[in-house]
């Protein structure tokens, strides 16, 4: 009997320690959760109009870190930094957060919390661009197309997934990409930089239905984004899936951000553009580490592009977001290496948790005091210049 104890608590340690070590090699975790803890709703906050709106920006850049949580923000803050150099997320002059939950509880996803960002109404999971009930909502584009902007997509992710697609369609789910990419040919955008993905697969068009459509509207660019001349022509790109993912690729998002602002500006008229890095999600999503590491580079240099661009401008306003974590990321402290860190996840699912909401330029302090991403979506549309006749110029 004492043997075959021993023989069992030995292959049980021996168990343990090869579970350990293999969460290191492939990159999983083990982690311990609680017994189910009942969900208690509290009342959707109250909206008000008491917002500070005597100095509206001219120009609105929102940027969406897709999956990115505080464990993100803080494994950059501490592990990508330059010595003596301000972090850029540090110059931000509002540093908040909001809670992205779906109407359908403490989980979202990106079709329901883009759209809620994007028209200021919180909806179910999968809709883009409508509300819980089905019914179309308008969103921030829309209101700031009619009003004379200038308007711009960048993402590295496909061009019809459910970030970017909440900005500018209209679809019962985020897997209707032949109805979302005939709303993007039907828009106003003046640009819509990004990729494909799956085509012809699982319902998808194909290459030359996709290009068919985008070409209705958009003349489409290859990787040197160089710019047609005439600044009337809308401008789309259609990369190959993960072709953009972090500083090495061709192009970066960071290049591909600068072209739109180009484009943008040369047009003479306020603008607003909505620039995503899918890259928190996806690598998150693979409890992928190393994925997590070279893509926050890729967030951090984009968003300095945006922020120094702002700052040199001084009517532009920089809004910086997620739609919701993903993995329940953990930065950690490697105290047999210390000061070194290890990242720790808890699942390759969204989490529950509230994410970061920075501001900055004209009109950033109505982003200090908001507790659902729903709220962002009404303060972007109360920001919308609603004469803009002094900045539109004649071609």
């Amino acid at each position: 009997m004492k043997n075959r104890l021993k023989t069992a608590l030995f292959t049980t340690v021996v168990m343990c320690a090869t579970l350990y070590g293999l969460s290191f090699l492939f990159n999983f975790s083990i982690v311990r959760s609680s017994p189910d803890i009942g969900f208690s709703p509290e009342p959707e906050p109250v909206f008000t109009e008491n917002l500070a709106l005597d100095n509206k920006p001219k120009n609105i850049i929102f940027f969406i870190a897709d999956g990115m949580g505080f464990g993100h923000l803080s494994l950059a803050m501490h592990s990508q930094q330059t010595k003596g150099s301000p972090s850029i997320w540090q110059q931000f002059q509002v540093k908040s957060w909001h809670d992205a939950r779906s109407t359908y509880g403490p989980l979202t996803d990106s079709g329901a919390s883009g759209t809620a960002m994007a028209t200021g109404t919180p909806t179910f999971f999968d809709v883009i661009g409508l509300d819980a009930e089905g019914d179309t909502l308008v969103n921030v584009f829309e209101i700031a197309q009619s009003n004379g902007y200038a308007s711009g997509i960048v993402t590295d992710s496909y061009i019809w997934d459910a970030t970017p697609a909440a900005f500018y369609a209209h679809a019962k789910s985020r897997d209707s990409s032949r109805i979302i990419l005939e709303h993007s040919a039907a828009s106003e955008l003046d640009l819509l930089f990004g990729e494909l993905e799956d085509v012809g697969e699982e319902g998808n068009p194909g290459f030359t239905e996709t290009y068919a459509i985008l070409e209705k509207r958009f003349l489409l660019l290859d990787e040197s984004l160089t710019l047609p001349v005439d600044k009337s022509i809308p401008i789309a790109t259609a990369f190959s899936e993960d072709q953009v993912q972090d500083l090495n690729s061709s192009p970066t998002l960071t290049a591909m951000t600068k072209a739109a602002l180009d484009r943008l500006v040369s047009k003479d008229k306020p603008f607003i553009l909505m620039v995503e890095s899918e890259e928190m999600d996806a690598a998150s999503h693979q409890n992928n580490s190393r994925r997590v590491l070279r893509g926050l580079k890729s967030i951090q240099d984009a968003l300095s592009l945006v922020k120094d661009f702002a700052d040199q401008n001084g009517e532009t306003l920089v809004v910086f977001t997620a739609d919701h974590e993903t993995g329940g990321m953990a930065a950690l402290g490697n105290y047999e290496n210390y000061p070194n860190m290890q990242i720790q996840w808890t699942t390759k699912e969204h989490s529950a948790e509230v994410v970061p909401l920075l501001a900055s330029g004209p009109g950033a302090e109505n982003f200090s005091n908001i507790h659902r991403h729903w709220e962002v979506g009404k303060i972007l549309k109360a920001l919308i210049r609603k004469d803009t006749s002094k900045f539109l110029t004649l071609n």
